[in-house]
């Protein structure tokens, strides 16, 4: 939920390629995968979001699109829904 309630604000994220953020991120485009663990590559990502006004205002743009394309409640709902069919099934 970290990620998820930043994009759906409109916020870029700035986080390391780890766990499940690559599904939520999209690298350069809504926000900024940094090398695991690197923490000049964590750095440099937060430069990149904040260091350009435009870059920063279409990352804002892009970030509330994906989280409304993939993370809408009725969407995630439809989908609970369809998995507990499948397990009753």
């Amino acid at each position: 939920m970290t990620v998820v309630e930043p994009l759906s604000c409109g916020t870029p994220v700035v986080a390391f390629d780890i766990g499940w953020m690559p599904d939520m991120i999209e690298h350069k485009l809504n926000s900024y995968l940094a090398k695991p663990f690197d923490t000049s590559d964590l750095a440099a990502g937060i430069d990149r979001v904040l260091s350009d006004e435009n870059r920063h205002k279409d990352m804002c743009i892009k970030a509330r699109e994906k989280a409304v394309a993939c993370f809408d409640i009725e969407k995630i709902a439809g989908q609970y829904a369809e998995l507990y069919g499948e397990v009753l099934g």
